[in-house]
């Protein structure tokens, strides 16, 4: 019998035994663990004689049966059976439950916070002179960890929490509003007898499931404010940040309530509860978790300092207004199972990228986020194309953290999308109306989904559901443009391939452009392709186009070939076309052709029209800074998926295009550089941020030739930094160069940078993106310092990931050997980063003979130093990796 390769399936969640009606829920925050009382109100679907409850790594003191009267406190003890090794509670009934019959459980039980577990209730990080800091993470099964529940999903319940604790906190936070009945005030009451402690009461009235749970006790300042809806309903906003920071969160709060109304503008959803609070972490595996009226936010992100790095303060807009939405979609209407994970989150990015496309400039954010969808380490394509992972819809999974991915967030973000340009925004409108209507205070499955999108348009989705769900694999769609001057007729003819069985129902928008530049008159159309060939045919125009704009704003998920076009074409397009996407597209799609031959040739020259057409737009004008930095900017990884996996040639390929730049243009590039100011007063961090992403993009061209005329620059633009952009710019190219000051300078940035969370995270993340022979040696003297703390994400995902995506370093015997070793020493505290970093071996069937012996070799290493007991994660992850090999 062949062992399975996933932990659970779908056929793992049948039907609850149980109806969860209510959670009557006593938390008591003692020294050295927290006691939990939670009595579980239930109505037995059918009949029982026992329940078995999750309940992880807790320790029992007593299961009770009580009575259902209201009246009476009569209880008596129950048998039980504790499974520590299934994390299984399994309970005996007094008696025989009937269908329908109701019925409740009281459990004692206490857990013992965790400083690297990052779920269940752990300990964060606590500010000087306050007791011990908690937060809790109870996605995906984290409720198990603090008292014995129906883990579920579906077990939805309304819930009353009853928190006690030391006085010395400031703040008991849990989900619901504050029961005036216990709490007039508001605030928590000292308990009766012991001022030394205190206890507040949550009334939550609305079924949430396990997973949004909250229980925080902390030591925060507030911010307070409010937004009124137009109905003339107020609703009060709260920010809990560390003590001192509160005008750090003035920024975050003025986009909260920006998010807030917007969401009521275009979603018209209306928040229902009294009070939404935000609360800082500063350890999560993730960046925001909703949790009914409280979401945290780790701290780098959910305050704006002079720390705030560009992309962490569009991070900021992009969780707040996500985070919120999960209010609707996913609290209030909840996925059926893990394997339904994709509805929660897809949609909610889909709206949070609406949300920044009308907040910053909307094609710069969309090519931001084609970036994230090509991203060489952690992105979806590069997922796919190891052929292990990419169905939205998992066949199965060891561990739910892997569900938290850009499979999940970014091509199922995607989808959604192809979906609206499909059926249309006004049909799509009305199925996501039609789904919340049903479904909300309840469960919903993607088959459900679907089926509303279906009823309001009149048309089958089973085949669109089936290839982008439940397959691994994306389309790649060759198109041949002709036109015919006898009958003035422009045909395009599509053709898509996959390994995908049948054939993707995929949008391609298109546009036909004239010499003029500009759009021809009703060209404009968005075709869908569904067949595995078919022709888009424009008859009777009125003047023969100059070419076909296609896929615009990368409309379709997947990879487009455009059969027939010379190199005066795209650079025509490149000049014109009035998407400025595919303006974008088409300087890549040129570089790209200059990228292959040098890695098929180091010793070819670079075309003098590719750089000729460079220059052109170093001088361009008409542009916003931000997306000339995208026509400037030469990246490492191509558009042709065949070349991803060639890392070292694709860093030296690179390197000569940056090189040739550099030599033809110095002068010019240096001129530019100096004349975007970004030292100037800013009346918003939003000011600036496309010309900083300019500058940092000049400079690194600039800088390639390592002179002392670059290292002079460098260091003037550091010493002249008004900003932590600039400044993390300047040194993350000094620590690129030879300039003989570098350590000294970074050792100084240390000393100033690491008293704060944020500083630190941009310290490491400088350190890690070096490339001398030395970076290995400087990550491991930082892992050495004392005020490194391998426990805090932040710091990791900074140190360490940072250094995964380094492929000029990473992809050496030396490099291959680091990886490893810190996979394996991840592996058993915190498999979320550690599986992340595995990603850098996903595409070992592709390498070179020589890398794939050596990643062969480190994956068998992970394999036998990682067990499934350690990291079933981790252990199968690798596995998988070893599988495609063999």
């Amino acid at each position: 019998m062949v062992q399975d390769t996933f932990k659970y399936r779908k056929e793992n969640f049948g039907e609850l035994p149980v109806q969860l009606n209510h959670l009557t829920i006593y938390l008591n925050f003692l020294d050295e663990y927290i006691e939990a009382t939670n009595c579980l109100d239930l109505t037995a679907h059918f009949t029982l004689n026992s329940i078995e409850l999750d309940a992880k790594e807790l320790t029992i003191v007593s299961v009770e049966w009580t009575e259902v009267s209201e009246d009476s406190n009569a209880s008596r003890a129950l048998l039980y059976k504790y499974n520590s090794d299934q994390n299984k509670l399994i309970v005996e009934l007094p008696k025989q439950v009937q269908a329908g019959e109701r019925f409740r459980i009281r459990t004692v039980t206490r857990c013992i916070p965790s400083d690297h577990i990052l779920e269940g209730i752990y300990k964060d990080s606590t500010p000087p002179g306050a007791p011990q800091q908690y937060i809790s993470q109870c996605q995906q099964w984290g409720f198990q960890r603090i008292m014995p529940i129906f883990d579920d999903c579906r077990a939805k319940c309304t819930m009353t929490t009853t928190m006690e604790a030391s006085a010395a906190y400031t703040h008991l936070i849990s989900n619901g509003n504050v029961s005036r009945k216990h709490n007039p005030t508001g605030k928590p009451v000292p308990k009766p007898g012991d001022p030394s402690r205190q206890i507040i009461t949550y009334e939550n009235p609305v079924p949430m499931a396990p997973y949004l749970f909250i229980a925080a006790a902390g030591t925060w300042d507030t911010l307070a404010d409010h937004v009124t809806y137009g109905s003339g309903r107020t609703v009060g906003l709260e920010y809990l940040v560390p003590p001192g920071r509160t005008l750090n969160a003035v920024i975050p709060m003025e986009i909260l309530k920006q998010a807030v109304l917007w969401v009521e503008k275009t979603q018209g959803y209306e928040y229902t509860g009294d009070t939404y609070r935000t609360i800082t972490m500063n350890k999560s595996n993730f960046g925001g978790m909703e949790n009914v009226g409280n979401t945290t936010i780790v701290t780098d992100a959910a305050l704006i300092d002079d720390h705030t790095l560009d992309q962490l303060l569009m991070y900021a807009h992009a969780v707040i207004v996500h985070e919120f939405e999960h209010n609707q979609c996913g609290s209030e209407t909840t996925m059926e199972t893990p394997f339904d994970v994709w509805l929660n989150e897809a949609y909610t990015v889909d709206v949070e990228r609406m949300f920044m496309a009308d907040v910053f400039d909307s094609v710069f954010v969309r090519l931001t986020q084609i970036d994230s969808i090509r991203n060489p380490l952690l992105g979806p394509l590069a997922v796919e194309d190891a052929g292990y992972a990419g169905r939205i819809v998992r066949e199965g999974f060891n561990d739910p953290d892997e569900l938290i991915d850009a499979v999940t967030y970014v091509k199922a973000a995607e989808v959604i999308r192809m979906l609206r340009m499909i059926l249309g925004k006004e049909a799509f409108n009305r199925g996501k109306e039609l789904y919340f209507n049903l479904y909300k205070h309840s469960n919903a499955n993607t088959d459900q989904f679907f089926a509303c999108f279906e009823e309001v348009s009149g048309r089958s989705l089973s085949r669109f559901k089936e290839n982008w769900l439940y397959h691994i694999g994306y389309p790649t769609v060759t198109a041949v443009p002709h036109y015919d001057p006898d009958t003035r007729t422009f045909t395009i003819r599509f053709q898509q391939e996959s390994s995908v069985p049948g054939n993707f129902q995929l949008p391609i928008e298109v546009a036909l452009v004239g010499k003029d530049g500009q759009d021809i008159s009703g060209t404009q159309t968005v075709f869908e392709l569904s067949q595995q060939t078919d022709s888009l045919m424009f008859p009777n125009l009125p003047e023969e186009p100059a070419f076909a704009s296609l896929n615009r704003s990368y409309s379709f998920y997947g990879v487009l070939k455009e059969q027939e076009v010379n190199t005066d074409r795209l650079r025509l397009q490149a000049r014109i076309d009035p998407n400025l996407f595919n303006r974008v597209e088409a300087v890549r799609r040129l570089t790209d052709r200059q990228r292959i031959m040098l890695l098929n040739d180091p010793d070819a020259k670079v075309d003098s029209d590719w750089l000729h057409l460079y220059g052109e737009l170093l001088q361009e004008s008409s542009v916003s800074p931000g997306l000339k930095a995208f026509f400037l900017r030469i990246d490492e990884q191509p558009l042709n998926r065949e070349y991803a996996a060639w890392y070292r040639e694709l860093v030296t390929a690179r390197q000569s295009l940056m090189s040739s730049v550099t030599k033809s243009f110095k002068p010019d590039l240096v001129k530019s550089f100096l004349d975007v100011d970004t030292y100037g007063e800013r009346h918003s961090p939003k000011d600036g941020i496309e010309e900083r992403i300019l500058k940092h993009v000049l400079l690194d061209l600039v800088a390639v030739d390592d002179s002392p005329e670059s290292h002079d620059l460098i260091l003037d633009h550091f010493r002249k930094a008004t900003t932590a952009q600039d400044k993390v710019s300047a040194l993350t190219v000094l620590n690129r160069s030879s300039a003989p000051q570098r350590r000294e300078i970074l050792e100084s940035i240390y000393q100033a940078w690491h008293p704060h969370i944020s500083g630190y995270a941009n310290y490491l993340r400088i350190v890690a993106s070096g490339t001398r022979e030395d970076v290995f040696e400087m990550i491991e003297q930082e892992k050495k310092r004392p005020t490194f703390n391998i426990t805090n994400p932040t710091w990791c995902r900074a140190l360490f990931l940072t250094m995964a995506a380094n492929t000029k370093m990473i992809w050496t015997d030396v490099g291959i050997d680091w990886i490893t070793n810190v996979i394996i020493e991840f592996a058993a505290f915190n498999p979320f980063v550690a599986s992340r970093l595995l990603n850098v071996f996903q595409h070992v069937k592709k390498l070179k003979p020589d890398l794939r012996i050596l990643v062969e070799s480190a994956l068998r290493r992970i394999v036998s130093e990682v067990s499934e007991t350690v990291s079933p994660t981790i252990h199968g992850q690798a596995s998988a990796y070893m599988s495609e090999v063999q």
